[in-house]
């Protein structure tokens, strides 16, 4: 749940998060022994001005309006190392040696922080942390600050995810609302603006005349989609007629393969959780509970 969303101050950004990326922060901050940090990863762009008013009666609405938000803020994945406190010194100072991003990935745009059991209000820590990671990007836009407070029931049957987001503006962090963006019809404007950041995935080059394709070739492909040659792939990128019915192929193979994946997944978290259980079993047994 996110506490706090309504900010006393008038917005400085927009901010947004997509549901796939906040899950994958609350399981890392779950899945973390202690205390844990990390960087934010997304983007930031200018939002487009509001069109003027045309009516003489809407002038003092609009005055008394708070101002919309020129800055849009879209967090995509974060990063972070295992050890708590990786991203800062023993006195809160950010230290770039430490960073588990890597030297080729974009600049971040914020940090978050896992506390459990804690209010959800920024440390003297953070704050030197945000004042020095601010410093050390040198952004045009404010730091991004969320913080989670991760907890669970005794018995580990029930966990619950306290988040709140700040910004660094004016030289303090202020709350800030965010925003969490899903698949569907109620967030189709979020997509109209949308440019893809991964590349198309390597292709095997045409092989000599008399020559099939090696099997390491066609196992790159079926890491990609099922039951789809490498032949018939080329095809469809290299020929117009009849791509509808192809396509829909691909992603029938694309979608079997993520139905695999899917089930394996399933799988694997029904053994960790059996072996969650017998390890709690065990705790009680020699703790003399049971």
């Amino acid at each position: 749940m996110a506490l706090g969303d309504s900010a006393t101050t008038p917005p400085v950004a927009k901010l947004s998060i997509s549901g796939a990326a906040l899950a994958a922060l609350l399981h890392r901050c779950a899945a973390a022994a202690g205390d844990c940090d990390g960087l934010l990863f997304g983007r930031a762009s200018h939002l487009p001005a509001p069109p003027a008013a045309l009516s003489d009666y809407d002038d003092a609405a609009a005055a008394a309006a708070p101002p919309a938000p020129a800055l849009s803020i879209s967090v995509s994945g974060h990063c972070s190392l295992s050890h708590p406190s990786s991203l800062s010194d023993s006195l809160g100072r950010f230290q770039p040696h430490s960073s588990p991003a890597p030297a080729s990935a974009p600049a971040p745009i914020g940090f978050f922080s896992s506390r459990r059991r804690t209010a959800l209000r920024p440390s003297m820590r953070e704050a030197v942390l945000a004042h020095s990671l601010s410093a050390t990007l040198a952004s045009a836009h404010p730091l991004l600050l969320i913080l989670v407070s991760p907890s669970a029931s005794p018995n580990h049957s029930t966990h619950s995810y306290d988040y709140r987001a700040f910004l660094l503006h004016g030289g303090r962090l202020v709350p800030a609302s965010l925003a969490i963006v899903n698949v569907g019809p109620g967030f189709r404007d979020q997509y109209h603006a949308f440019t893809a950041e991964s590349p198309m995935p390597w292709l095997p080059s045409a092989p000599a005349p008399g020559h099939a394709h090696t099997l390491v070739e066609q196992k790159a492909v079926d890491e990609m989609v099922d039951g789809f040659g490498i032949g018939r792939l080329q095809e469809l990128l290299g020929a117009a007629a009849g791509q509808a019915a192809e396509i829909d192929d691909m992603y029938a193979g694309m979608l079997s393969k993520l139905e695999k994946l899917a089930r394996e997944v399933e799988k694997s978290n029904l053994r960790v959780l059996e072996q969650e259980k017998r390890n709690l079993l065990l705790r009680y047994k020699y703790a003399g509970m049971e």
